[in-house]
């Protein structure tokens, strides 16, 4: 019975928002709205005000993130886009004009606060193994879920903090560990800003020859890419790998974490040439899945997840990775695991 009750509240909640979406599409496709004017104008404002209104007052009082009234607002803006006549624009314009930007600033607040709040909970709380974007991951599933929203807003939020807000020095404590200091990965990221840097000016100008719009979104994109290597370059100084009491938080930048509990790592040992195995799979804190300046390998009793950026994941049995103080890294997790 209670499997039952929880199926007809679920076609309750979903299926009553979307009764009056798919009604509201078979109206706008069918002769009544060019005869009648107003009914186009209603069928509007049930796409982008009804339908959200009546998925928030279903999911009010349960564990439903409101925030998910939103995506329910954006389907019903874009079939209204698609569908609908034109004398109906004007309505929907003052809707993107006035209406969206109060949803998106209502979101961002919201999505910005939880994240402060945590940023300020880690950090009263002094847990050396937290760091921004771990909370701001958090935070996001909080409000959405573990979904590729979540982690695509954790994602951009924590690579617009490191490029742009995380100036502060950071002190390396005892049981943390850097990886980029041996390996010349910030040089390289350096070179490859500055190479992008000047293609993206000069592609710029020959595109704008041919057309303006063009250039100015490859200028954009060439740019995101700039904030984001850059955005990773300052979070390898400040996001170091981690050995506490029962885990082992390492870190690559904003590539890749992974979290493993001290019992589930059966051997650690210095290895710098290439791990091959048929039936065990090897990861990396990479981009690649090779890698080709580790020094470390660590073994595991059960595979474990590499979480790597906008919600990417691989398993392993085996990790590669460079660690700069590999003798010290060895050692301590060999006593205690041993």
């Amino acid at each position: 019975m209670g499997i039952q009750r929880l199926i007809r509240s679920e076609l309750l909640i979903y299926g009553l928002p979307l009764f009056v979406i798919l009604s509201s599409v078979f109206l706008a496709l069918s002769p009544l709205t060019q005869a009648h004017p107003d009914l186009a104008i209603a069928v509007l404002y049930d796409l982008t005000l009804t339908a959200p209104l009546v998925y928030f007052l279903l999911i009010r009082k349960r564990k439903i993130s409101k925030l998910t009234v939103v995506p329910v607002f954006i389907l019903g803006v874009v079939i209204a886009t698609f569908l609908l006549p034109e004398n109906v624009q004007l309505h929907l314009s003052f809707i993107k004009a006035y209406v969206a930007p109060i949803v998106e600033l209502v979101v961002l607040s919201i999505l910005i606060r939880k994240i402060y709040t945590g940023v300020k909970t880690f950090k009263s709380n002094a847990k050396p193994a937290s760091d921004f974007y771990i909370t701001s991951r958090a935070s996001a599933q909080e409000l959405f879920g573990k979904s590729k929203l979540s982690v695509f807003l954790s994602s951009e939020i924590a690579m617009l903090y490191y490029a742009l807000f995380s100036w502060k020095k950071k002190k390396r404590r005892a049981n943390e560990f850097t990886n980029y200091k041996d390996t010349g990965s910030i040089p390289l990221a350096g070179g490859l800003i500055m190479v992008a840097l000047i293609e993206t000016f000069a592609l710029h100008l020959l595109l704008m020859r041919w057309s303006t719009i063009a250039a100015w979104v490859l200028t954009g994109i060439s740019l995101y890419s700039v904030l984001l290597i850059f955005g990773h370059i300052r979070a390898l100084t400040k996001r170091l790998s981690v050995l506490t009491d029962t885990e082992l938080i390492l870190k690559n930048g904003l590539i890749a974490d992974i979290c493993i509990p001290l019992g589930e790592i059966s051997k650690v040992e210095l290895c710098a040439t290439e791990v091959q195995s048929k039936h065990l799979k090897i990861g990396t804190l990479g981009l690649s899945k090779t890698s080709r300046d580790h020094n470390v390998a660590l073994h595991f009793k059960t595979p474990q997840t590499i979480e790597k950026f906008y919600g990417f994941t691989e398993e392993c049995h085996v990790l590669v990775l460079h660690i700069d103080d590999k003798n010290n890294f060895v050692d301590r997790i060999d006593q205690i695991i041993d």
